[in-house]
């Protein structure tokens, strides 16, 4: 696929699977605009190479998800002429614990992470959007969100609220023809993953058939897939086989 003459905009680009998305969309001839937390010696000295292996236009923004303030103000500093054909709404926060000893805080933390900050970015970046002659969405849910796992109050309901503002949003963005679908992975062979107890991990891969963890290529696929025109006439979808 050739996303040449395309502006991306991914956000968590840093580590885990978004750095696997950005590297690919860089690999296909898109411009990037991207997110990061903060910075740091070790993004910098990975951007430095990146920048050297490829031309394409890459632009880092730094602001925190839970910060509206920072999403914002960076935003607004876009320039009006801009255009964007594809955002990818990948920034995810885990955390796991069952309701009983979850604090409200941590709650409210994981949504604002997970969801309203990616509300938010939809929300201010649509203008660009609406510029494209094929505009597509693609927000980062998870299998977890259509599981019953206990210790996953916090982290499954936020993809689930994702997951169902991914349809509202295909209906409600028909108008300017802007699809926008989501993907749902179970276990991928990523930094996340690493961090899950062994028995999560089990129950996870026992419960959505997956006898091992996906391989981040077939995640990327599926990606680049949705983004191109040949997904044309996907909208309002959930994809949960890879």
């Amino acid at each position: 696929m050739n996303f040449k003459n395309k502006t991306v905009f991914i956000s968590g680009v840093n580590r885990g699977l978004g750095k696997y998305i950005f590297e690919s969309f860089l690999k296909e001839g898109a411009s990037i605009i991207c997110t990061v937390r903060k910075r740091d010696i070790k993004f910098s000295n990975y951007l430095k190479i990146i920048k050297k292996k490829y031309n394409n236009k890459i632009k880092v923004l730094y602001f925190d998800f839970e910060n509206y303030n920072q999403i914002i103000s960076n935003l607004n500093k876009l320039k009006k002429h801009l255009t964007i054909d594809i955002l990818i709404n990948n920034v995810g926060f885990a955390s796991g614990s069952i309701l009983e000893m979850t604090r409200i805080d941590d709650l409210e933390k994981i949504f604002k992470i997970n969801y309203f900050s990616h509300l938010l970015i939809i929300q201010k970046l649509l203008p660009f959007l609406k510029k494209s002659k094929n505009a597509s969405i693609i927000n980062i849910t998870s299998m977890s969100a259509f599981l019953d796992h206990r210790g996953t109050i916090a982290y499954a309901s936020s993809k689930l609220s994702l997951s169902f503002a991914t349809k509202v949003m295909a209906n409600e963005f028909l108008g300017y023809k802007i699809r926008v679908n989501a993907i749902a992975p179970s276990a991928i062979e990523t930094g996340m993953l690493a961090k899950m107890d062994k028995r999560s991990k089990n129950k996870l891969l026992k419960d959505t058939n997956l006898k091992k963890p996906l391989k981040i290529n077939s995640v990327i696929k599926k990606i680049l897939f949705l983004s191109s025109d040949k997904a044309i006439k996907l909208n309002g979808n959930i994809i949960k086989k890879f």
